[in-house]
């Protein structure tokens, strides 16, 4: 079993299409590493914002 917390969210049918196809492709393994990997260029951009510190901040160690 997986220690990773899993989230649920609710897309429209485009964004849930383009993540079926880049499953599909063969280009990402799944829905969760589509998601991840288009989460890191926004929170880079991000990244000195108090909101993303305080995510960091406020998640439990491993």
């Amino acid at each position: 079993m997986s220690s990773t917390p899993t989230s649920n969210i609710a897309l429209t049918t485009v964004p849930e299409d383009y993540i079926r196809a880049q499953v599909a492709s063969g280009r990402l393994s799944n829905a969760s590493d589509v998601v991840r990997t288009g989460l890191r260029p926004l929170m880079e951009h991000d990244r000195g914002s108090p909101c993303l510190k305080a995510a960091v901040e406020d998640r439990p160690s491993r």
